[in-house]
């Protein structure tokens, strides 16, 4: 074998290492790759999960405002029915009140008036 000859086989030798090596790390790309991909879904897939446990949060305190807010207004308005209850009490409390004191003013005057009345009747008849 001549030294040419070598040399080229010797070159062919190498190429034929070196295929080898790039199909290597061509796989070796394609893992990581791979890798790459499953770590990106994983982390797609645990923002998902994320987001999800976000907006059950935000639904889950919405309606914890409506609720509150429901209550709040029930109270509230208890509160107005029983001062309006009162209010109307002392109100009708009052007007009888008064209504008494105008019948006895009127029963007096009346009695007032009569006993006048009688008095002029009786001095008037003798």
């Amino acid at each position: 074998m001549s030294d040419t000859e070598q040399v080229f086989i010797a070159k062919e030798e190498e190429k034929a290492k070196k295929a080898p090596k790039k199909a290597e790390q061509a796989v070796d790309l394609l893992g990581e790759t791979q890798q790459r991909a499953a770590a990106a879904y994983t982390a797609y897939v645990e923002a998902q999960r994320q987001l999800e446990e976000a907006y059950k949060e935000q639904e889950r305190q919405a309606e914890m405002a409506y609720i509150e807010a429901v209550e709040k207004a029930g109270k509230a308005c208890e509160e107005s029915i029983a001062r309006a209850r009162k209010i109307y009490e002392e109100n009708t409390a009052q007007a009888l009140r008064t209504r008494d004191e105008a019948e006895l003013k009127a029963r007096e005057a009346r009695s007032e008036t009569m006993e006048r009345t009688w008095a002029i009747f009786t001095k008037t008849r003798k």
